[in-house]
């Protein structure tokens, strides 16, 4: 391999590969009868499988990576109707609407507020109508 080919894909690929060739050395007559043949074998297949994991983590940290992306596009475009000062009030008219629909954003489920839950204010209640209001729903 010359030194513009070294990437770390190409180089994962390679030593799968030269794993690979190993392994159909080791089972070319079968499962092998000496312990040192069985400890290469238990050997090359846990770095077998630690490489495949890892690429694995990593795709897994790709998802999560875009979908923080895409909250954080939704979290700015709050941030922009509201203004960084004051995040609890709402612009005149009530709703909030958005330049652009975030990529990903039919994802999302959609949602409406419940009664109460866009308020803004403080609320005086204590113990016992509290466990009513849910013992009533």
């Amino acid at each position: 391999m010359s030194d513009d080919l070294l990437t770390d894909d190409n180089i994962l690929r390679f030593t799968q590969g030269q794993r690979k060739k190993l392994e159909a050395h080791l089972l070319e007559k079968g499962w092998p009868q000496d312990a040192e043949g069985q400890i290469q074998l238990m050997s090359l297949w846990n770095d077998m499988d630690r490489q495949a994991l890892g690429n694995k983590r990593i795709g897994a940290a790709e998802k999560l990576a875009g979908a923080d992306r895409m909250v954080a596009t939704v979290i700015a475009d709050v941030i922009k109707q509201f203004g960084s000062n004051l995040p609890y009030t709402r612009p005149e008219g009530g709703g909030l609407t958005f330049d652009h629909a975030p990529e990903g954003a039919e994802k999302l489920p959609r949602v409406s507020p419940v009664p109460g839950e866009m308020d803004i204010g403080l609320e005086s209640q204590n113990f016992e109508n509290f466990v009513k209001k849910f013992e009533d729903e």
